[in-house]
């Protein structure tokens, strides 16, 4: 039997990082090592308890790179856009990191490279619309087709499910679905999207990013230089609404569209989801650089879902929904059909 090849997942610990491990553990075909800057953290210890291999490696220390990705046939990168320093312009940019890393990989001779990426908004908007976090991921993909790869590969989300139960989020889109408002609502404060249907292109990071990674590492050849938008499910913030207060039994759930521009908790945080509503209003929509939110844009992530859940080992899985997730992770007690008399 072939040895199994050694995946390195920068920032395993993390969100994105975290879903990819979970699904590439589960194939023997892999030896998954994750990467953390502290190795003492309680993310870090929960991940050895789970039987994950975990390496200290700063992604701005080359020598620690260099050390993780000897051997390694892959690895996965996702910079952590929502570092204070990156978003409110402090110090070295998040392209600087992605470049570091990039390099490591290349002197290791890794042959292959996935990345989490952003829409090109610059280069869609003609210069009209620039977002931090944006602008920086593009950097470092742009840098990354370039490198010497064999195949590098970006792999984005749509608008992530998770962030619904995310503080920061909810402070920034008016609370749903954590945070009741003046009026007591869960409230999505939300810009309109620009299209004629108001679908957004969601993606369950927890339940479907990872399996779209893991497919992608199977037969990475096959996606050279492909930029691959992983998503769950086409819904509107209406559809989000709704369905939460069908699965509660309530109506505290509401969609408010927003024409005025949007504050968050911190300044960073403000001038990106303004410039995220200014790249929705300049595309019309259409999220994923430029591409119409239907059928065909999800048709891809349920076959690199059906690939990997095979791999894997499991049996059918489907890629998550909007109702889906609301089940699994609402604070309010659902309620089933037969209990609304």
């Amino acid at each position: 039997m072939a040895s199994p090849k050694k995946i390195v997942v920068i920032g395993g610990t993390g969100m994105f990082g975290g879903s990819v491990a979970r699904s590439l553990k589960d194939n023997p075909e892999f030896e998954v090592v994750l990467t953390t800057r502290d190795a003492n953290s309680t993310k870090a210890r929960e991940c050895r308890e789970q039987g994950y291999l975990l390496v200290k490696a700063d992604s701005w220390n080359a020598a620690e790179l260099d050390l993780v990705f000897t051997g390694a046939y892959g690895v996965f990168l996702n910079t952590d856009s929502d570092d204070p320093n990156f978003k409110n312009e402090v110090g070295l940019p998040e392209s600087a990191m992605g470049k570091i890393v990039i390099d490591a990989a290349i002197r290791q001779n890794v042959k292959y490279f996935v990345f989490s990426g952003l829409p090109q908004s610059n280069r869609l908007t003609n210069g009209e619309v620039s977002i931090v976090s944006f602008d920086n991921k593009n950097a470092i993909a742009n840098y990354g087709r370039k490198a010497g790869f064999e195949a590098f590969i970006e792999v984005n989300s749509g608008w992530a499910m998770d962030i619904l139960f995310m503080e920061t989020y909810a402070n920034a889109f008016g609370g749903f679905a954590t945070i009741p408002d003046s009026e007591g609502f869960l409230s999505l404060k939300v810009f309109p999207m620009s299209n004629d249907t108001g679908l957004i292109p969601w993606t369950s990071v927890r339940d479907d990013y990872g399996d779209a990674v893991h497919a992608v590492f199977l037969e990475p050849s096959k996606y050279v230089n492909r930029i691959i938008w992983a998503v769950s499910e086409a819904a509107s913030f209406q559809d989000v609404a709704d369905t939460y207060n069908r699965l509660t039994g309530t109506q505290v759930a509401r969609f408010v569209p927003q024409t005025e521009p949007l504050k968050a908790s911190t300044p960073g945080k403000t001038k990106e989801v303004n410039g995220l509503r200014n790249y929705c209003h300049y595309m019309q929509g259409k999220y994923c650089n430029n591409q119409v939110t239907d059928n065909r844009l999800l048709g891809e992530m349920r076959e690199l879902k059906a690939l990997a859940t095979k791999a894997r080992g499991k049996g059918h899985a489907s890629t998550q929904s909007i109702d889906g997730f609301l089940r699994d992770n609402a604070t309010v007690k659902l309620q089933s059909p037969m209990s609304k008399t």
